[in-house]
């Protein structure tokens, strides 16, 4: 059953004005979008429409993204489990018809057929396609690992056995719960679709738990430690029954353990974060040195291009002199009349050309960085240098340890995926 916001009475001129909106707009408002007849999509336009309207609305005890959501439930007449998405600067209603969810019998449950909460695949994959993959950004599985690894491992303390009980169900009930905060509340339907996504990002998912646990190993964190030294204990006994337990071990069958792991994650892990905060220095280096760039040039190259401008009209200047010189003294010596006409003109053209080449150098000059300008943007450039040269021993670090790494996370993931298996007693 989806969650259905409360409306208040304050929210009540509200409702109605949002819902004469999309009232006035029904030519915005697509069917059976993209042929499909579950799929109803309010365009761009009204979408900017809706939004404005709810931007502009000044009271901050109104949650506005629900009494949107709400105003449109209200509008379309939909049902508690149809979805709304507002997402790209369009909002769609994904019409969720429960009939069709099939019935997970008891003897089903937790076998192929409860894997999806009985959805349609195909209708998963739809949705998928349409929506998540768009909506999805880069850190969406990550933060899914990371609240998995914070709340049942460095928190709770789960065992190892705890672990391979429940990780799984407790991974794809948090895919659950980020999906429905960021699409909309239909338990039903998220339950399934978050077995589609996990299935799909299974490795994905696991390799940021690796990466995470591998982090806390690197920082000798007790409880990692002892949780990974599991992997390396070959046989255990529960209940009198005896069990291999998975091994870290990598495809060429180098088998690793805490002691062996701890002396390269230590190193690639510091490396890692050593690069990351470099990498962020220098961005905030850069962001702040980007201040004393003129017209996209450095201070220097913007100086040396205006010296060599200055050095062009200098010659200029040199050229003009010297032939205002000989104009001058043949204009001095002239006894012809229309010669001492010609000379005085082209006399009065020479100086005011010098004049003309000489404000040109003087607004040149002007426009040339200081020299306490130019001092800031070296002191700046110098840190940065440097810290490109720490970025590339870091690189060059991982590069070195990158192939063990790979190794140690990847036996891991194999690890943690892996469940004991009972070795039968021989009879």
């Amino acid at each position: 059953m989806s969650y259905l916001y409360k409306i208040e009475p304050r929210d009540s001129i509200n409702l109605d004005a949002i819902m004469d909106i999309i009232d006035k707009n029904e030519d915005l408002i697509e069917y059976d979008y993209n042929n499909k007849e579950d799929l109803i999509c309010l365009q761009k336009e009204l979408t900017k429409k809706l939004t404005n309207f709810v931007n502009k609305i000044d009271n901050e005890e109104i949650d506005k993204k629900e009494l949107l959501k709400h105003s449109i439930r209200e509008s379309f007449e939909l049902n508690s489990s149809d979805i709304i998405i507002i997402k790209n600067s369009q909002i769609f209603i994904k019409l969720f018809d429960e009939g069709s969810v099939k019935k997970i019998s008891d003897e089903e449950k937790n076998t192929i057929a409860s894997r999806y909460n009985g959805l349609d695949e195909d209708e998963l994959k739809s949705f998928y396609n349409n929506f998540f993959l768009k909506e999805r950004n880069k850190n969406f599985l990550y933060f899914v690992a990371e609240e998995f690894v914070d709340t049942y491992m460095l928190d709770k303390k789960i065992d190892n056995f705890v672990y391979e009980k429940y990780a799984f169900s407790l991974i794809q009930s948090i895919v659950k719960e980020h999906l429905i905060n960021s699409f909309d509340k239909n338990d039903e339907f998220f339950k399934g679709f978050s077995g589609y996504v996990f299935r799909k990002h299974f490795k994905e998912v696991f390799n940021h738990i690796a990466n995470l646990l591998l982090s806390e190993l690197s920082a000798s964190n007790k409880y990692i430690t002892d949780f990974l030294k599991y992997y390396s204990l070959n046989v255990v006994v529960l209940e009198g029954q005896k069990y291999r337990v998975p091994e870290i071990e990598a495809a060429n069958g180098l088998k690793w353990n805490v002691a062996s792991m701890m002396s390269i994650v230590k190193i690639y892990v510091k490396t890692e974060m050593s690069l990351e905060t470099v990498k962020e220095q220098k961005e905030e280096l850069e962001d702040a040195i980007s201040e004393y760039y003129i017209s996209s040039l450095s201070p220097i190259e913007h100086n040396n291009k205006i010296t060599k401008e200055i050095e062009k009209i200098s010659q200029n200047l040199i050229y003009a002199t010297k032939r205002l010189n000989i104009y001058t003294d043949s204009f001095d010596s002239s006894k012809n009349k229309q010669e001492s006409e010609s000379l005085k003109s082209e006399i009065k053209e020479l100086e005011y050309e010098i004049e003309m080449n000489k404000d040109e150098k003087s607004k040149l000059t002007s426009k040339m960085a200081t020299k306490s300008h130019i001092v800031k943007y070296n002191n700046i450039k110098r840190e940065i240098d440097a810290l490109k040269r720490h970025e590339r021993r870091d690189e060059k670090i991982l590069a070195q340890n990158k192939n063990a790494y790979l190794s140690i996370r990847n036996s891991l993931v194999k690890a943690l995926t892996s469940k004991k298996t009972l070795i039968e007693e021989a009879s």
